[in-house]
């Protein structure tokens, strides 16, 4: 009785091992030039999630990031599905879940925002693959 339910956990195992290795090739997208290459905004909206097993992108602080792993936060109907498929850096920076306002949008990030921003990278880059940088970012912008 104990070798058969070893071998049915064992079984159930295998199967998880090999969906997760198929999830990770169907989502998987080829840095550009070794995480390097730029990346535009309009590109990376096609990275959205809404493609259930593809590629889910993100920029934040320059960093363009294949989050697929994450994508039970980040998929469409999840808590943080507004990072994706764009440049989330302000949005990280100030907590936000909403679109910053006109106004908000004309301010610089405080000190304390940027700190916040460097903890979300510091956790990005340990969590995440990066496929290159975004194209136009202003690293001034979100310097300590």
């Amino acid at each position: 009785d104990e070798r058969e339910r070893y071998q049915k956990y064992a079984e159930i195992e295998a199967r998880n091992e090999a969906l997760r290795e198929e999830r990770s090739r169907l989502a998987y997208i080829e840095p550009r030039d070794g995480g390097e290459g730029l990346w535009s905004e309009a590109e990376l909206t096609q990275y959205d999630g809404t493609n259930e097993s593809g590629p889910l992108l993100f920029a934040a602080d320059g960093y363009v990031f294949n989050v697929w792993k994450g994508r039970h936060f980040y998929g469409p109907g999840c808590e943080y599905h507004i990072f994706a498929g764009r440049d989330a850096t302000r949005l990280l920076a100030k907590s936000k879940l909403e679109e910053e306002t006109p106004e908000e949008l004309e301010k610089p990030l405080n000190i304390a925002e940027r700190a916040a921003l460097a903890g979300w990278i510091y956790t990005f880059k340990t969590k995440y693959d990066i496929v290159g940088r975004l194209d136009g970012h202003d690293a001034k912008s979100t310097a300590m």
